[in-house]
């Protein structure tokens, strides 16, 4: 058996986000086909003074920096890195590609990642408040980093197509290995209770408040349906509308907030993703997985897991948005066989396209024959 290195910013027995989701079940993937050396948790501590001037920045209206992505601690990273691997390894594989950007490789390395900073950067920030020259350096290493690996595996072919843009490369060794759901989903009957379901750990970020006040309209025409929220508690005001309810933050790591989170997403109504700051939303494969039909925005990675009005509904983000979602959740509710359609359709979809067996064949498979 081929022995490879893991090499991760974090732990691999912790699953209770997307990103370390993604982190857990690649490595179990890997762990199937190949001997894995691990070397897991590499996060040096942030220098205290590039913090601080990165704050007052950002104060002060000037150009901020990146603590984390710094030369210095990239170099900290890459030093932490060669003394944990096995240098008798055949392969190097990295959860993302950022950190590991000044990390040597004395043999051929491969990464799972859900985007490039430079997609990263465009969809979460704004990039006329940062160090011009911290971001050029970071996208120059990250273009040959990437260049030059043996294989790169996106979660979706619209985060691969933007990391081939963005750098303006053949992309020759990029490859689509899709993702799963982080929830057990056997034997789990899906209930269809009355209310929508929302999760994000960044309630703004995702949609939140645009949720909230198109419910407001939705509830007023059908007062039997409620709204659900997990991960960032919202501002008192959003939960003092009408039949909107906290459910709480759940650690999908934990066993029994596992089953609650299930609970929550196998009795929902629809979920919906008003998202305006995403990649590739695992919670949407979730949500799916389970026959639950979604409504979500028409952008990032999301197309490839909601096929619009076969699985679920999606909002074009350039027409008013508002209008959109009520419209969306109203017609879910009144037109009952589509809604029925829907939920059969998206469990289909989701069990024949998006499991993390279905990835780590993907991965395995292409790395072997690169290999070889």
């Amino acid at each position: 058996m081929i022995r490879i290195n893991y090499i991760t910013n974090l732990d691999v027995n912790e699953f209770s986000g997307g990103w370390s989701g993604m982190n857990h079940n690649v490595y179990g993937q890997l762990k199937k086909r190949f001997e894995v050396h691990t070397v897991q948790k590499v996060n040096p501590p942030y220098s205290p003074r590039v913090v601080y001037a990165s704050k007052a920045a950002k104060v002060l209206g000037l150009k901020r920096t990146f603590p984390a992505f710094t030369a210095r601690r990239l170099k900290q990273i890459a030093d932490e890195v060669s003394s944990k691997r096995d240098d008798k390894a055949a392969l190097n594989f990295y959860h993302g590609a950022t950190p590991w950007l000044l990390t040597g490789n004395n043999v051929p390395y491969a990464m799972y990642l859900d985007c490039c900073f430079a997609t990263y950067i465009r969809v979460y920030h704004d990039q006329s408040k940062f160090s011009a020259r911290q971001l050029k350096y970071i996208f120059d290493k990250e273009r040959d980093f990437l260049n030059n690996a043996l294989c790169v595996f996106f979660s979706s072919k619209w985060a691969m197509d933007e990391a081939a843009n963005s750098y303006n490369l053949q992309a020759r060794n990029f490859y689509v290995a899709g993702l799963g759901g982080g929830l057990t989903t056997e034997t789990v009957q899906y209930s269809n209770e009355k209310y929508f379901l929302f999760a994000g750990l960044d309630f703004f970020g995702k949609g939140g408040d645009l949720l909230v006040k198109a419910f407001a309209e939705v509830q007023k025409l059908h007062p039997g349906f409620k709204l659900k929220i997990v991960g960032e508690k919202p501002p008192p005001d959003f939960l003092s509308i009408p039949n909107v309810e906290y459910a709480g933050r759940f650690n999908k790591s934990n066993h029994d907030e596992a089953k609650q989170l299930l609970d929550l997403f196998k009795n929902a109504y629809c979920f919906v993703l008003p998202t305006s700051k995403d990649m590739t939303p695992l919670v949407l494969v979730e949500a799916a997985s389970l026959g639950c039909p979604v409504i979500a925005m028409n952008n990032f990675g999301i197309p490839d897991i909601v096929k619009h009005n076969e699985t679920g509904l999606l909002v074009d983000p350039v027409k008013p948005i508002h209008e959109q979602l009520v419209a969306a959740m109203n017609e879910v509710i009144v037109n009952t066989a589509t809604h029925r359609k829907f939920s059969e359709n998206a469990k289909v979809h989701i069990n024949d396209n998006f499991s993390w067996s279905r990835t780590g064949t993907i991965i395995c498979d292409q790395i072997l024959e690169s290999l070889s």
